[in-house]
């Protein structure tokens, strides 16, 4: 069972490969290699009648070398087709776990998402390779995994934070005393998906437009809080919103606080993005996640900020709010129960008066490998 300080397979096991140095001793000596991993299937549905009911499913393999100074990760990534006219297409919040390995048709694939050797020094570590870099930065204990915890997009991530897919990057991270510990990265603007072709030989190439993505930040951790914040900067060309420039490059900066107590836990995000290309130019959540034996109750609220820089006057802020109840059916098997609510969808059509406020029923059903 998932207990207060285990939020899932990436929390307890595969979190402790992406989030860089929490691999212990004792894993190193007896089982150099750990192979972990999922399966995922979501259903849902709507209170809109011209939205149609949408099934998919995801797979996640993550297999592990360790070395005495380091280790490899590999992440092998499938996904389902997400089709037109069905709740993901539509409400692009409702579904974290839709469409995260797809080709250049957007047709569900089975792919490479990581492949990245760690090398662990006393105080510090470094991390290269194709990497996530959102799984070194902005990890919360109750609010970052689709497929155990919240499924709405404004409780998985920031949306104001511009991170690149799967990409080609560096990232470095040393501790310092009093559980300060300070991380930076330096990646390729452009991962997998965010070029058009979603293939791994535009991925090594660099084209116009492109740029370099930096983040560094800084964090504490205790048994009961957890503090990051950090600030980014993305260098690709970006179209601003007025339609002015097509070469401006987009940053900000983002904070997570974290609390748990015994089956109690909660998580604050807050973010900002450059207003002249961001539509998000600001974001705040409120998470919250209780815990009594097989069940763990989870309710959240979230507003991503429209920018003032926007010039359609018909759009407007998205808020989204989510409530889940989910069960241990066995050891590594669970079911869960979600319903959301989101107004204004992708920041809304007012002129269109759809989807403005939108009631999404959902079902979930988890298998975590160990």
């Amino acid at each position: 069972m998932i207990n207060n300080n285990q939020s899932s397979l990436i929390a307890k096991k595969t979190l402790a490969i992406l989030l860089v140095g929490t691999t212990d001793d004792s894993f190193a000596e007896n089982a150099p290699w750990e192979v972990t991993g999922n399966i995922v299937i979501t259903r849902q549905t709507t209170n809109e009648s011209h939205i149609q009911n949408e099934s998919a499913g995801s797979a996640d393999l993550l297999v592990q070398h360790q070395y005495a100074s380091g280790n490899w990760l590999a992440h092998i990534e499938a996904s389902s087709t997400p089709k037109s006219n069905r709740v993901s297409a539509i409400l692009p919040e409702a579904n974290a776990d839709v469409g995260s390995a797809l080709d250049e048709d957007s047709q569900g694939r089975v792919q490479l998402s990581e492949l990245y050797y760690t090398h662990f020094s006393a105080d510090w570590t470094l991390s290269a390779g194709l990497l996530d870099v959102s799984g070194f930065f902005e990890q919360s204990r109750l609010a970052s995994d689709e497929a155990t915890q919240f499924l709405g997009a404004f409780f998985v991530g920031n949306p104001t934070i511009e991170f690149p897919d799967y990409t080609l990057g560096i990232v470095y991270e040393a501790g310092l005393p009093h559980n300060v510990v300070l991380r930076a990265a330096l990646a390729s603007s452009d991962g997998l998906a965010d070029n058009p072709e979603r293939s791994y030989s535009q991925l090594l190439t660099v084209e116009s437009g492109e740029g370099v993505y930096a983040i560094a930040s800084a964090s504490w951790e205790a048994k009961r809080w957890l503090l990051r914040s950090g600030v980014w900067l993305n260098t690709a060309d970006d179209q601003t919103l007025d339609l002015t420039s097509d070469t401006k490059s987009n940053y900000g900066a983002y904070m997570l606080a974290g609390y748990t107590q015994r089956q109690h836990s909660a998580n604050i995000r807050l973010g900002m993005a450059n207003p002249d290309v961001s539509q998000a130019a600001a974001f705040s959540s409120v998470a919250y996640r209780y815990q009594l034996g097989h069940y763990t109750l989870g309710a959240a609220i979230g507003r991503a900020f429209l920018s003032s820089q926007e010039p359609s006057p018909a759009l407007d802020d998205t808020d989204q709010y989510e409530l889940f109840l989910r069960y241990t059916l066995s050891k590594g098997l669970f079911l869960t129960g979600d319903v959301q609510r989101i107004d204004n969808s992708n920041y809304g059509d007012l002129s269109e008066n759809r989807n403005q406020h939108v009631t999404v029923y959902g079902a979930r059903l988890t298998w975590l490998y160990e």
